[in-house]
């Protein structure tokens, strides 16, 4: 069975948290405004292998791809751009999806299931 939205938002958003508390924690520890010395603990690879299990157990690669670049690259233009072929009544063009929040990445995923999810 497929992840449902709710699962996946739940998922996303607690990850996030927790990334975010730990910038800070490592922040106000070091005094600088990027995070250091905390990605070195044992208990933050722990919460990366769960983020590895949770990827890889429901979704293809490509879906992994777009779901870690939506979790990490930080570009003004968060967003996925994917080529339409031309057919008999539209020219090709160029579609552009943009994935800031996780409503908008999960949209994008279900463009094409069979390619991002597994157990569809």
């Amino acid at each position: 069975m497929m992840i449902t939205k709710e699962e996946f938002t739940k998922f996303i958003e607690s990850y996030q948290e927790f990334q975010n508390e730990i910038d800070n924690l490592d922040m106000a520890l070091t005094g600088r405004n990027y995070p250091s010395i905390l990605f070195e603990c044992g208990w933050y690879d722990a919460v990366g292998k769960m983020l590895d299990v949770f990827l890889d157990t429901n979704f293809m690669d490509h879906g992994i791809d777009w779901i870690t670049y939506f979790l990490w690259e930080d570009t003004d233009d968060k967003a996925a751009y994917v080529k339409q072929d031309k057919d008999m009544f539209n020219e090709e063009k160029e579609i552009r999806y943009p994935l800031t929040t996780i409503d908008e990445l999960w949209d994008f995923l279900l463009t094409d299931k069979n390619l991002y999810f597994k157990n569809v």
